[in-house]
């Protein structure tokens, strides 16, 4: 594999997972306040 292909490969990764980290940091700032905080599991009374 050429030093130039790897290159391009390393900065593609690299922008692919960029965007996902933003993506994931933003989704946790816009969701609601109360869909972040987990209540303790509900018990079923059977």
């Amino acid at each position: 594999m050429p030093f130039d292909a790897l290159v391009v490969s390393v900065a593609v990764t690299v922008v692919f997972v960029g965007f996902a980290i933003v993506l994931a940091w933003a989704d946790r700032r816009t969701r609601p306040a109360q869909a972040r905080q987990s209540p303790a599991p509900k018990r079923r009374s059977f």
